[in-house]
């Protein structure tokens, strides 16, 4: 069952947070929408996504213009914490944090985040985690998994942004790629990617201000074999989503036009039993922005 509801929750979740705490929640939310201005191209049900996309600037901004304004590889052993930050930036707690406003299941420890032979690993496992709850008190979490932000180094707005990642395929697991408003609003909310369970139901959202969501199903075959580059190409008038270098939505309304950041991490959509369901690694080879 995929996770819905996302909006409702994180409307409460913020109210009950700041009056105890004064701390923000943000709520992603999932679902389908009717809305016309959305265009589907180029998949079918049997598209297989390509193993060995290059990791270099995309063909989608082959003309001139552009140019490389951020680049994030993982060449040293350990993540390097002026760039990427391990929590959520409004509930960034030593111990860890988890996002409230959503159904997930796990607790986000920076010793999760690790790299590894030149990629970086957000890693979901099954053991028991001391966290906090939604009003600051003690709660055992059966699930720790891994979150990144470029919420220290890189808040932009427009340009193509492409990651290239190999995304887990686990019954109860939820990663997603998605960028989140720098001012802590929302929406808008622009979800890149999100996946869930053992099913390859990969699906895009957009969530933008005044106006109903967007959503539409990918069918791209089986994300955690090879390399896969995932992209989003964000102008003024238009998003468009792209994944092996293949169009799969464009929206043209209700753009967003402030500065927004990256986020990439595993939730668990549900706790399934004690021994599945949370088990499963994102790999990230590079994230990358080109502007004009």
């Amino acid at each position: 069952m995929r996770p819905t509801g996302r909006l409702a929750l994180a409307s409460v979740a913020v109210i009950a947070v700041l009056a105890i705490t004064a701390w923000g929640v943000l709520g992603k939310s999932s679902g389908r929408s009717s809305a016309n201005n959305v265009r589907q191209t180029g998949t079918s049900p049997t598209a297989t996504a390509s193993a060995s996309p290059s990791p270099s600037q995309s063909s989608v901004i082959s003309g001139g213009g552009w140019k490389l304004k951020f680049s994030a590889g993982f060449t040293r052993p350990r993540l390097d914490t002026k760039v990427w930050g391990t929590c959520y930036p409004w509930r960034d707690l030593r111990s860890g944090c988890t996002n409230y406003g959503n159904p997930e299941y796990q607790w986000y420890l920076p010793a999760q985040d690790r790299v590894s032979q030149g990629a970086m690993e957000l890693i979901a496992q099954r053991v028991p985690t001391p966290g906090r709850n939604k009003r600051g008190g003690p709660m055992t979490y059966g699930c720790r998994s891994g979150l990144v932000t470029t919420y220290p180094s890189l808040r932009f707005t427009y340009g193509y942004l492409q990651i290239v990642a190999k995304i887990p395929e686990s019954y109860g697991l939820w990663p997603a790629l998605w960028l989140a408003a720098a001012d802590r609003s929302w929406p808008p909310e622009i979800d890149l990617l999100e996946r869930w369970g053992a099913a390859p139901n990969t699906d895009l959202f957009f969530h933008p201000v005044g106006a109903h969501r967007v959503a539409q199903k990918a069918y791209v075959g089986n994300l955690s074999v090879g390399w896969h580059t995932f992209g989003l190409l964000w102008s003024s008038k238009q998003l468009v989503w792209y994944i092996d270098g293949r169009e799969l939505l464009t929206v043209d309304k209700n753009i967003p036009n402030i500065p927004m950041y990256f986020i990439a991490n595993v939730a668990e959509a549900r706790p399934v039993t004690a021994t599945q369901g949370c088990d499963g690694t994102m790999y990230i080879q590079s994230v990358k922005l080109w502007q004009q």
